[in-house]
């Protein structure tokens, strides 16, 4: 085989190589912000009430934890307790 028929049996099976080869796709960060944000919209969420809620309780056990550190407080505590539960 001649140094010019090597060549065109190299493009020959060159071309359909580079043809056919699967080029990985490359995620760029706008398709990846979207899908987290997409994630992040799928996942519960807490509701105003329940919020609230919780925010009071903690409120509660606060005082409650003064108290139980500090006993001459617990004449504070129904004051501290109405207030969380009225306001």
């Amino acid at each position: 085989m001649s140094v010019g028929m090597k060549r065109i049996m190299f493009i020959l099976l060159l071309i359909p190589a580079i043809c056919f080869a699967v080029v990985p796709l490359k995620r760029d960060s706008l398709t990846i912000l979207k899908d987290s944000i997409t994630k992040l919209n799928q996942r519960p969420v807490m509701t105003k009430a329940q919020f609230v809620n919780l925010y009071k309780y903690e409120r509660l056990e606060k005082y409650y934890k003064i108290c139980k550190r500090k006993p001459t407080q617990w004449k504070y505590y129904k004051g501290w307790s109405t207030r969380v539960f009225e306001l």
